[in-house]
């Protein structure tokens, strides 16, 4: 299982389906055609009952999308897919320390006791680790963040390991340059990630 994810500027001056345009067009099965008539109708974006988005006249193609900091992304793939961006932020004039507690207190209360007590022992980096890999799941499973964070487990059982499975699903997590966290759901096939960055092109052409 292949997954494309593309990683943008938020402030680069192209909307949300000029970015899914430009994405789409790089995917190897040339996913839409570039009929300039029939464009509106191919990207119109619909909602299922909970909140995901879907193309209703693409069913081939899934994809998610998230925002964060500086930064849009969205992941594509023939399967159904969820994927999550967190900057990695402090208050203003908050040291690491003073950020650790604050982030491990938060975990204790949002995550599952088992997350909390890994995120405890580096706040800063993994609270949004985990974070994100929680965004991606209920971005996947299309059950958004009603339901509570704290009801699912999903630290990682090799921490080095870029890929790795929780709730019988797979997981691939990275950092960005600037202090980000991405992860990507992919379901229960091992994926393929590929990120393409188009954060220095602005040409909307």
């Amino acid at each position: 299982m292949t997954v494309r994810v593309f990683v943008f500027r938020a402030d680069d001056g192209r909307t949300r389906a000029e970015r899914l345009r430009a994405a789409a067009c790089l995917t190897e099965d040339g996913v839409f055609p570039k009929e300039e008539g029939a464009a509106e109708e191919l990207w119109r974006i619909d909602r299922k009952e909970r909140g995901k988005p879907y193309f209703p006249n693409q069913p081939g193609l899934h994809f998610s999308i998230s925002h964060s900091g500086a930064l849009w992304v969205c992941a594509f793939s023939g399967h159904p897919v969820g994927v999550d961006i967190q900057k990695h932020t402090k208050k203003r004039k908050e040291s690491d320390e003073e950020a650790g507690v604050r982030l491990a207190r938060m975990a204790e209360r949002f995550f599952h006791p088992d997350e909390a007590a890994w995120v405890r022992e580096h706040p800063c980096q993994r609270f949004f680790q985990i974070w994100a890999a929680k965004e991606s799941y209920v971005k996947y499973t299309g059950d958004g963040i009603g339901a509570g964070f704290g009801r699912f487990c999903l630290v990682p059982s090799d921490e080095e390991a870029q890929t790795w499975k929780a709730e019988e699903v797979w997981f691939y997590g990275t950092e960005l340059p600037g202090g980000y966290s991405l992860c990507v759901c992919g379901g229960k096939t091992k994926m393929s990630v590929q990120i393409a960055d188009f954060c220095k092109k602005t040409d909307k052409r």
